[in-house]
């Protein structure tokens, strides 16, 4: 975990691939930033509102026109050019981002009257440093010093849909213009109320460090003016953004808020809250994916081990309650229970690699010796535990008609639904609140641990404080699917002419709230009639070079396995499999691997990132 951070920093979490974009959220056909020559957002004006308060509230309004267009670069001649794929025309991050735009003024900083800005984030911190960066966008915007902007986790909120999930890597690419139009509105709002106050005119005036100044030497303090700033009905307001030549806080190293609290053990997680009556709970589970519960022989006899309040057979094993974790160990040790089959019995690594490649899809380019020659290559991939840090965890107490949930969440408004709709409950009888998170890499997408606490919590008629054991994460938790990567790349004269991969995997489960997005953003999809996942996967999969006539598919098989998006869906494995081909052509051509991939790099911030390494290495 670092200690400082930039602005400049993704939301990351691991649900998506990253995006080419520079520090304004926007693409810039240079590759830069670009505002200084007039590229970007910081010379548009925005439409803003103030909103009825005490004190001053106040959000963002935005349109499509948030998201900049982008243009390719023009291939280096010689190299045979490859077509844009449909990620470089819109990814997933460009889709999340369109999707939380029409709830962007849903979203408001309220500055009080000690002049403290604050701001409820509607994402998930999970160790990636959003609520720093978020901060930082305030303050900026703002003229306010950066520890005078507190930032916490927002509740489960139905009405942001899609403004309330965590993934891609999105969360500062699709809140870093509206936390920054919403700043400028409070900004110009308190000019105007220190122009009234002062009798000076707007122009006159100039904001630093959390005051208004004037050139006759008054000062007037951020928290003097917050009331006065208010309004009694909501009022749109224009902004324009500042310029990022002038930027102090933004792309500069900050300490992260949180650092402090996390080294010296003061941060909160979801087990170290407090919730009156809520004890350690714990789940026996099966020892095979997926199984059921047939019987408990000593029921009774567990019951009255140490320490054991509570033990009652659930949906996922049988859970025990007690005064402490180690006494849930103890009591789950001594249960003797009878299981029934899982959704993966009689599986192993050879089954699964069998199906897969019976799932191939076939590779159509056929090398022709005399003209052409090919890398063939088949990689295979295996499963990989998509545990956090922080175990699978969470708190509840559920109650006739109502419930409440503590839990680190990335789709908080899609847990709500499912907790509500499994307890026979409106959703806005259940609160579901948000707790930072020890890590994620896209485990926290799922809400399992909630799920599984709020059906303990309701058969027992008590608060619980559920732990999964480590080994719960690896047995039962998610996983990153095996897949296998088939490639063949033609080529002749030193130059790369077809580009072939057959990505195969075991499904990835994509139930947790990304479907609703590409459900609800499905018509402005550069992908025909794909199937879910191949949709998912064209968004996903862009590969930086030209490699000539490039075709990326993917086929998925076996919907036994409990599978997740770790750490951007596939591409921990498809990028591998084509660097691992393109040194092979390098070294059956002759090639320097690394000038031969600067000259086919389509993008120069790529080929800015690629000559550093090599420069470092």
């Amino acid at each position: 975990m670092s200690g400082r951070h930039s602005a400049r920093d993704g939301g990351g979490d691991g649900a998506g691939g990253e995006s080419p974009r520079g520090a304004d959220g926007a693409r810039h056909p240079t590759g830069g930033t670009g505002q200084g020559a007039g590229q970007g957002l910081g010379r548009r004006r925005f439409l803003g509102y103030v909103l009825a308060a005490p004190t001053l509230t106040v959000a963002a309004q935005l349109g499509a026109e948030a998201l900049a267009p982008r243009r390719a670069e023009a291939a280096v001649p010689g190299l045979v050019p490859s077509l844009p794929g449909p990620a470089e025309i819109l990814d997933l991050n460009d889709l999340l981002t369109a999707a939380a735009l029409p709830t962007s003024h849903l979203v408001t900083i309220t500055l009080d009257t000690h002049g403290t800005a604050h701001f409820a984030l509607p994402r998930a911190e999970v160790g990636q440093g959003v609520t720093t960066s978020s901060a930082m966008l305030i303050a900026e915007e703002l003229d306010l010093p950066l520890d005078r902007v507190r930032v916490t986790l927002a509740d489960a909120r139905p009405e942001l849909l899609f403004n309330q999930l965590t993934g891609g890597s999105n969360t500062t690419v699709s809140t870093y213009t509206p936390l920054r139009v919403a700043a400028a509105v409070a900004r110009g709002r308190l000019l105007r109320a220190a122009s009234l106050a002062l009798g000076e005119a707007v122009s006159t005036l100039t904001t630093k460090a959390g005051a208004v100044l004037s050139p006759t030497g008054a000062r007037l303090g951020y928290g003097e003016l917050a009331a006065r700033a208010a309004a009694l009905t909501d009022t749109a307001v224009e902004v324009t953004l500042k310029d990022r030549s002038r930027f102090d806080v933004i792309g500069t190293g900050q300490r992260r808020l949180d650092a402090l609290d996390a080294v010296t053990g003061r941060k909160k997680f979801a087990m170290d809250l407090r919730i009156p009556d809520a004890l350690p709970t714990m789940v026996c589970r099966p020892p095979t994916i997926n199984g059921t519960v047939r019987s408990v022989a000593d029921l009774t006899e567990v019951r009255a081990m140490p320490g054991v309040t509570d033990v009652v057979t659930v949906s996922t094993g049988v859970a025990v309650r007690a005064r402490t974790f180690g006494q849930c160990v103890d009591a789950i040790r001594a249960l003797r229970v009878s299981w029934g089959p899982g959704t993966a019995e009689g599986a192993s690594d050879d089954t699964v690699l069998e199906k897969l490649r019976r799932a191939e899809l076939p590779l159509v380019v056929p090398p022709l010796d005399l003209l052409t020659k090919a890398v063939d290559a088949r990689f295979t991939f295996h499963f990989a535990s998509n545990a956090a840090l922080e175990t699978n965890c969470a708190v509840a107490d559920v109650r006739a008609d109502s419930a409440e949930i503590w839990a680190s969440l990335k789709a908080p408004i899609v847990a709500q639904e499912r907790i509500a709709l499994m307890l026979g409950l409106p959703p806005s009888a259940v609160r579901v609140h948000v707790t930072e998170g020890g890590g994620s890499f896209g485990r926290k997408l799922f809400a399992d641990a909630a799920h599984e606490a709020a059906e303990i919590s309701r058969a027992l008629g008590k608060p619980v404080k559920l732990m999964w054991h480590r080994t719960d994460d690896f047995r039962q938790g998610r996983t990153h699917p095996m897949s296998t990567s088939r490639v063949r790349a033609t080529y002749a004269l030193g130059e790369i002419l077809t580009y072939e991969q057959r990505h195969t995997s075991v499904v990835t489960d994509f139930g947790h709230g990304v479907g609703e997005v590409l459900a609800a953003e499905a018509a402005r999809l550069p992908v025909g009639d794909l199937t879910f996942s191949e949709t998912m996967f064209q968004l996903t999969q862009i590969s930086p070079y030209h490699l000539g006539v490039t075709t990326q598919l993917l086929s998925e098989t076996d919907q036994g396995f409990n599978t997740g998006s770790m750490r951007n869906i596939y591409s921990p494995n498809v990028p591998c499999a084509q660097e691992l081909v393109l040194d092979e052509v390098a070294r059956r051509t002759n090639q320097d691997p690394y000038a031969m991939r600067r000259r086919l790099l389509k993008d120069a911030r790529a080929r800015a990132v690629l000559e550093k390494a090599a420069e470092a290495g």
